[in-house]
């Protein structure tokens, strides 16, 4: 009996009209759609990320990000790889760094530096500074920026001109001028460390040195209140020759140029000059403190918006002025005590602190709640934009928006310019969702800057 060959099955018809066959076709077309809509969306993101810095492979200089609790405080002109150790026998010193340097009123921050066999001993990068040579401390050897003004300030010394420099734990050694000359550039007795003296170098174009030598006269040990006591409002203490007054604090809201949930704290304070030279109010280092540990810059505009403002310029022996110190600070600024701190230059072991009492005000949480970190912050290949990478995450139960008034950086030199977002503000982070983010900042004038991202503070160092 032949068999007859089958019939081929005939499926039903959906009402789409698609045999059931058809829908197993659909399912791995459609899956693949999402994929790929979903891989474009990932170079979307990227390309924002990276469409401002087409071509960078690699991002430029890094820098250090400190989350604001607890504070660290580091000096940006001393580099951790000059250490001078002092032995005698099984007893090993480690000698404090120069930091400034006075010479006849012109005052110069003072950079360590290893130089180089061959290499000039004011390199590039260090406008307005002085360069200690690592490791000269009996014959401390610093040369100046060879510029006009500093050759005519060496040529200008006379026989028992003053200078000064300052060292990081506060002690200043005084130096009186002896004599000038010319010297062959990197003339090796202009390093001997046989007496106690300060030699300044100008170096010049005919590779040849001006030389100026000063003998050492003395030194004068700081005056500080002991590390372990804090002086209160109203109290006068002396540091090295300022004796400083914190007068009064408050704060002030409202104002337009401040973001929202932040406010200025102002403290109102008297600086006297008690020594015998003219002090460089712009050389002050000043921060606060709250009760958790988080610490805030200095911002000259906050200081503005006090009684007497910031200070600046020279502040004569014998005169007394005053100053306003302002910081820009969340509205949930936590006591019950803030602590300010005052230095008489950056770097300076020698340093005021004033307790302050202060009473932390209800301010209304919203309704979503977030944790904000920063994975990583770097300068662009230009030096002209800092970037910052992080991301915010949603642990509430409401969702989390965030506006441009909720970011703002700010440093010593005011508030810097965000020049772009990704992915672009506003941001809506769902519960339980994280978000990845990109900042893009004019590089601000300073050596740190103070990143405050809804209420979390970020300090980022090492800008210069």
């Amino acid at each position: 009996m032949k068999e007859s060959a089958p019939t081929p099955a005939r499926g039903r018809s959906s009402r789409s009209g698609l045999p059931r066959g058809g829908w197993l076709l659909i399912i791995p077309v459609a899956g693949g759609l999402l994929l790929l809509l979903a891989a474009l969306g990932l170079m979307v993101f990227l390309g924002l990320r990276g469409g401002f810095f087409a071509g960078e492979d690699n991002p430029g200089m890094r820098v250090e990000v400190v989350k604001v609790t607890p504070a660290v405080s580091t000096s940006p002109l001393l580099p951790p790889s000059c250490e001078t150790i002092i032995s005698s026998g099984d007893v090993q010193v480690a000698v404090s760094l120069p930091i400034s340097l006075a010479v006849t009123g012109e005052t110069f921050p003072v950079v360590a530096i290893v130089p180089e066999v061959g290499k000039k001993i004011h390199p590039a990068g260090h406008p307005g500074a002085a360069t200690w040579v690592c490791g000269t401390v009996v014959n401390y050897v610093v040369a100046l920026e060879p510029v006009p003004e500093n050759e005519g300030l060496l040529s200008g010394l006379r026989p028992g001109d003053e200078i000064k420099m300052h060292l990081a734990n506060g002690v200043a050694l005084l130096f009186r001028f002896v004599e000038q000359r010319e010297a062959a550039a990197n003339e090796a007795g202009v390093f001997d460390q046989i007496r106690p003296r300060l030699t300044l170098i100008l170096e010049r174009e005919d590779d040849t040195w001006q030389i100026a030598t000063a003998d050492y006269v003395a030194e004068t040990e700081p005056v500080e209140p002991p590390s372990e006591t804090q002086v209160q409002l109203g109290m006068p203490v002396r540091v090295g020759d300022a004796q400083v007054t914190a007068v009064k604090g408050y704060v002030k809201r409202g104002e337009p140029e401040l973001p929202a949930g932040m406010m200025y704290y102002l403290l109102e304070f008297a600086v006297e000059n008690v020594g015998t030279a003219p002090l460089d109010a712009t050389a002050f280092t000043m921060q606060l403190e709250d009760g958790v540990g988080s610490v805030y810059l200095f911002s000259p505009i906050a200081s503005a918006a006090g009684e007497n403002g910031p200070l600046g310029g020279e502040i004569a022996p014998g005169a007394t002025v005053q100053g306003t110190a302002g910081y820009m600070v969340p509205e949930t600024l936590a006591g019950p005590t803030l602590t300010w701190t005052f230095r008489p230059w950056t770097g300076s072991e020698s340093r005021a602190s004033v307790g302050i009492p202060y009473e932390s005000e209800a301010v209304p949480s919203p309704a979503g709640q977030s944790d904000v970190s920063i994975s990583d912050a770097f300068l662009s290949r230009e030096g002209d934009t800092l970037i910052i990478e992080g991301e915010v995450r949603n642990t509430g139960e409401e969702p989390v928006t965030v506006e441009l008034s909720d970011i703002s950086l700010t440093s010593s030199g005011g508030m810097s310019d965000l020049r772009l977002a990704a992915p672009p503000l506003p941001w809506t982070v769902q519960p339980g969702q994280t978000q990845i983010i990109e900042l893009q900042y004019s590089k601000p004038d300073a050596s740190a800057a103070l990143l405050t991202l809804l209420g979390y503070s970020f300090e980022i160092q090492g800008l210069r």
